[in-house]
């Protein structure tokens, strides 16, 4: 395996960020950029904050719900501690992933392992599946007005993805095979704990209820994401794009996520908002105006340094 310099690493990241802005802002024209601007209604910035972190909000219930599915004596307060600090550090993280991994490890500590990790893959796979519904509902409605068969390739290979994940998770007749591969592959005593994993997972079949109100919290979340996102656009065009919003940000949330490169996916996301907003025939500068307002909601992730505030305040007055 070829080993990449650090230095020219930390280069391809740095490229991966920057060279989409550059790309976008250059082609800006000014003399329609401060027009666009002083079109903006003055509600834009804090109704895209409020969805925000109504969203953050109902993400932390949803993993506490699920967390005390088996752990019934954890609190909603301790919960959101451990999510509102994982959003914190998630400021400097490559991705989602990284930042449940930290929330994850946190809870671990206070519930076992077990039960930490098998919510944090619940959780994961209800905002996919929700995710993937809500991008297929709004393909098939624009699919009636649009290039159909462009959009019925994306719906057939997102609910292709979600089914198989959905089979991967809660089936051991499919996945039962995968062990004795897995031994020739990777130590018994890995595998051993992956098992442990995947039973404890599999014990959510026998949690449907918290399974249930999981996935509609994560739906209203989801809903508080993207709704914010079409206010926003309306607030720059003066047209929501609603179906649109629907159909295409949780795909490009998706993506944007799923790649290691840049802290929470900027500069990969504001490119896949670029062919959005092409796509919806709306101007260069309207995009521009976006994607500053929409990169300025990541800094409410800050908020998550106020438990870690408080628990160095209690730890200082202990030592005294």
């Amino acid at each position: 395996m070829i080993k990449i310099p650090k230095p020219i690493l930390t280069v391809c990241k740095f490229a991966f960020a920057a060279v989409p802005f550059i790309w976008i802002f250059s082609r800006v024209e000014i003399d329609r950029f401060i027009p666009t601007i002083v079109d903006v209604k003055w509600w834009t910035i804090p109704i895209l904050f409020m969805s925000v972190i109504v969203a953050m909000l109902l993400q932390g219930t949803r993993w506490w719900l699920l967390l005390r599915a088996f752990s019934p004596g954890l609190t909603l307060r301790s919960a959101m501690g451990c999510h509102f600090r994982s959003l914190y550090y998630s400021l400097l993280l490559p991705n989602t992933t990284a930042q449940e991994i930290v929330r994850t490890v946190f809870m671990a500590k206070r519930i076992g392992k077990v039960t930490s990790w098998s919510a944090a893959w619940i959780c994961k796979i209800t905002g996919l599946m929700v995710s993937v519904g809500l991008s297929i509902y709004g393909l098939t409605v624009l699919s009636k007005v649009a290039d159909s068969a462009y959009f019925m390739r994306i719906i057939l290979i997102s609910a292709m993805a979600m089914v198989l994940l959905i089979v991967f998770s809660f089936s051991k007749k499919v996945t039962r095979p995968l062990r004795h591969i897995l031994l020739r592959l990777i130590p018994e005593s890995i595998v051993g704990k992956v098992e442990k994993m995947r039973e404890g997972i599999y014990q959510y079949r026998y949690k449907k209820r918290y399974v249930f109100w999981a996935g509609l919290i994560t739906l209203f979340a989801q809903l508080s994401i993207f709704g914010g996102a079409s206010m926003t656009i309306k607030g720059i065009t003066g047209s929501s794009y609603f179906l649109e919003c629907i159909a295409f940000i949780p795909l490009i949330e998706m993506i944007s996520m799923a790649q290691p490169f840049t802290p929470n996916g900027i500069g990969v996301r504001d490119a896949l908002f670029a062919l959005m907003f092409a796509r919806l025939h709306l101007s260069k500068e309207q995009l521009c105006i976006y994607i500053v307002i929409s990169n300025l909601s990541i800094f409410l992730k800050l908020l998550g340094a106020l438990p870690i505030i408080h628990d160095f305040m209690r730890k200082k007055k202990r030592i005294e």
